[in-house]
């Protein structure tokens, strides 16, 4: 019997296998080589308030690439070519090792030029990623394997977290020579992760349509009323979580917390992720996803307030209760909203409407991460 580009159960229940490990490396690679770290490099060449925002925007304003990912890849597989850019995203994080050599402004800039190579391949990654998830699931699962892989990235990223906590607390790793030492780590856990997902079955090739551009896709999906609120939740969950990512750098410039302390609050937050998957797989497929959406921006929007009233002086333990709480809504947001995006996501050209969707995000990025820094 001839093959067709959908899996059978056998090959589903293999490629949620090797999607899961994927995600327990990549748990750990992004923890080493993106956001917290980066941060504190930042912060230990004195990086502006406008480099701090655009670190904070820099994983999503990198989208802004993705309308040319169908034209580039064109008939490519779509598993090799997100296996293939996975591995080049750990590989340009070798070049942070020219930090040791560098100071001031010229380490700032070539900071910025690495994690934005890392955001790029990573992107395409990402948009890549969605398709992935509908090849390994069914209707029925989807929402389940959706949190079932937050929980494994999130597992193993908790773990490195507390690991690279004792690391930095060490003095001799306590400054730039302990960040240098965990990007190599960084990158040979990213390359195990591409090697995880580069074994997922896929009979998917990348489709380059003419006349299906990024304008396009985007006038259709805002003429779908159920479609475009979807959208539009999705696209606002995404720059609350620009704005939140600040928190970072804010707690060890006003509070003066070490670099130890700092990845110790960022342990807090990925238990807070994963709080919020567990939430999600438990009532996301029975009570569906809008009025989780509902309460859980109710409280976010209330813990935003107590953020914007709460000052320095007060005990370093609340800021990182607050921290917790308002992540896990947050996150909770992320998760059912990216949920309720995949379930009107179209069977064909799903890589373009990956683009468009990040397209946008990315602009959103960029405004909402400069203004915030």
């Amino acid at each position: 019997m001839a093959k067709t580009r959908y899996l059978s159960e056998g090959e589903k229940r293999i490629g949620r296998k090797h999607l899961y490990l994927q995600e327990l490396y990549n748990g750990v690679a992004y923890s080493l080589l993106g956001d917290t770290i980066i941060y504190l490099f930042a912060i230990h060449f004195a990086a502006s308030n406008i480099a701090l925002g655009y670190i904070s925007a820099a994983a999503y304003l990198t989208g802004i690439v993705l309308p040319f990912v169908t034209w580039i890849f064109n008939g490519k597989n779509h598993i090799k070519v997100q296996a293939g850019v996975w591995a080049m995203r750990g590989l340009v994080c070798l070049l942070y090792i020219g930090l040791y050599f560098l100071s001031g402004t010229s380490a700032v800039v070539l900071l910025l030029i690495v994690y934005t190579l890392f955001n790029l391949f990573r992107m395409v990654g990402i948009a890549l990623h969605d398709s992935t998830i509908r090849t390994v699931s069914s209707a029925s699962n989807r929402g389940r394997i959706v949190a079932g892989v937050n929980t494994a990235y999130h597992s193993s990223s908790i773990v490195v977290r507390i690991l690279t906590t004792i690391v930095l607390s060490i003095e001799r790793f306590a400054g730039l020579l302990g960040l240098l030492v965990l990007q190599v780590f960084g990158v040979a856990a990213n390359l195990l992760a591409a090697r995880q997902m580069s074994l997922i079955p896929s009979r998917t090739n990348i489709v380059h349509k003419k006349g299906r551009n990024v304008g396009v896709i985007f006038s259709e999906a805002m003429k779908d009323a159920s479609m475009r609120r979807r959208l539009i939740l999705r696209w606002l969950s995404l720059a609350v979580s620009v704005v939140f990512a600040l928190t970072i750098p804010f707690l060890q410039i006003e509070l003066g917390l070490s670099n130890a302390l700092v990845v110790a609050y960022s342990v807090i937050l990925s238990l807070a992720v994963m709080v919020a998957s567990y939430i999600s797989r438990q009532f996301s497929d029975r009570l569906g996803s809008r009025p989780l959406v509902f309460f859980a921006t109710l409280f976010s929007m209330l813990t935003f307030v107590i953020w914007i009233l709460i000052t320095p002086s007060v005990s370093m333990l609340w800021f990182f209760v607050l921290g917790f709480f308002t992540n896990f809504f947050v996150s909770l947001i992320s998760i059912l909203t990216f949920r309720l995006v995949t379930q009107v996501m179209p069977d064909e050209g799903t890589v373009t409407f990956n683009a468009m969707v990040n397209f946008v995000i990315a602009i959103l990025a960029l405004v909402v991460g400069l203004f915030s820094g």
